[in-house]
């Protein structure tokens, strides 16, 4: 008769082996964000879809940013441009600080339009 003898000891061994495994292989989505006062709002839901999804930050002295890194207004489009002609399905999140002029947003807005590029989002925090 065969008699499998197994400790508890090695299960626990195996099963911290497989969560180091998976914890280290594991792709973690980090959305690349500047930290900003955003504004409030009641609808927060944005889709988001690893490697198709750019972020347009306003600081509120007006400084761009764009997947975290600092970028004039003609940097701004020709970025947008060259990601949009990659992939048309590209998703874009604009997040300006609640205390930046309504100006620089527009003209972020404008530069979107001058693109032909309708799939934005606004970034906000959602209302408590």
């Amino acid at each position: 008769m065969f008699h499998l003898d197994i400790a508890p000891v090695n299960l626990i061994d195996l099963l911290l082996v497989l969560l180091i495994f998976f914890v280290t292989t594991t792709s973690f989505l980090q959305l690349k964000v500047i930290e900003l006062n955003l504004p409030h709002a009641n609808n927060t839901h944005v889709e988001y879809k690893k490697k198709l999804t750019y972020v347009v930050n306003i600081k509120q002295n007006c400084t761009l940013f764009f997947n975290a890194k600092e970028v004039t207004k003609q940097e701004l489009s020709n970025s947008i441009k060259t990601t949009y002609n990659a992939n048309k399905k590209s998703i874009y999140q604009i997040g300006a600080d609640e205390n930046s002029p309504h100006k620089c947003f527009v003209e972020v807005l404008d530069i979107f339009q001058q693109n032909s590029i309708e799939n934005i989002s606004i970034l906000t925090k959602e209302l408590k």
